[in-house]
């Protein structure tokens, strides 16, 4: 039986494939040199028609670059998302560092000059006590003192406050500096009460701390002593010597000596001193 006939003669035959390796087993066997069959003419040529059966290959990198543009999109979305979280997270710091810079500089202050008057001047007049505004700045530099302020001089509120916690006389200039330092006071007590709480296991409430003004015995006292000049007289009785009345005022004026017990006792000791010489002189 023939063999079919073929229907299409004119169909082109597929380049055939060269087996390199048959060159060589040709050379080793000392045989005659294979002819070299050359591909066609078509699969050389840049840019040539390609074989009607086969696909072009792609190249490395568009094989690469098809590979990513599968996974492309939705890693640019997600890349996209942390990018404008970050950039918004960077916008808010620089905000808040802004802010920061911006509270921290200086308030500028316009300088309005006062006019020159006595209550300008009344922390530093002179207290020669020649008319009623002497007079007055000499109460005031005795009330500074006792205050622990002093003329042109600047005590800070926290300061203040301690010192109305230790029980210490205190001056104000104002109502900020009052208020200030009774808030300092307060600060004081609850670190008190707290650190009390914390050795002994208990809950212990801060004291109450308020500002009392000077009573009328104590501005009695002060006016007589700063403004009238009201100074105790010496105890030393009539028959005593006079010796005694300065000693007592000596005394009286130096505050090593004001402790209970102390005068009482270097003034006895003195009138031993006295009467042993008057019984020596009589003998």
């Amino acid at each position: 039986m023939a063999p079919p006939a073929r229907t299409n003669q004119s169909q082109t035959r597929p380049p055939r494939v060269i087996d390199a390796r048959s060159f060589a087993a040709a050379r080793a066997s000392g045989g005659e040199q294979p002819k070299i069959i050359r591909s066609p003419r078509s699969r050389n040529v840049r840019g040539g028609n390609q074989p009607p059966n086969r696909k072009p290959k792609p190249s490395a990198k568009a094989a690469k670059a098809a590979k990513g543009n599968k996974n492309g999109p939705r890693r640019n979305a997600r890349s996209s998302e942390n990018d404008e979280g970050e950039d918004a997270e960077a916008a808010a710091i620089d905000q808040i560092l802004q802010e920061q810079v911006v509270k921290s500089r200086p308030t500028p202050i316009r300088y309005e000059p006062q006019e020159i008057n006595y209550s300008t001047l009344k922390e530093t007049w002179p207290s020669i006590p020649t008319d009623m505004n002497s007079r007055s700045a000499a109460v005031y530099e005795k009330l500074s003192s006792l205050g622990g302020r002093f003329a042109n001089g600047y005590v800070p509120p926290y300061e203040l406050g301690r010192r109305l916690w230790k029980g210490q006389s205190v001056l104000f200039h104002n109502e900020n500096d009052k208020a200030e330092a009774l808030e300092e006071t307060k600060r004081l007590a609850q670190l008190r009460a707290d650190r009390i709480s914390q050795r002994k296991g208990d809950l212990v409430e801060p004291r109450n701390v308020e500002f009392s003004p000077i009573d009328a015995a104590n501005t009695k006292s002060l006016m007589g002593t700063f403004v009238q000049g009201n100074y105790p007289k010496s105890e030393v009785g009539k028959d005593g010597h006079a010796v005694l009345g300065e000693v007592s005022k000596n005394l009286r004026n130096n505050g090593t000596y004001q402790t209970t017990g102390k005068t009482s006792q270097f003034i006895a000791k003195v009138e031993s001193l006295v009467s042993a010489g008057r019984k020596t002189k009589s003998v």
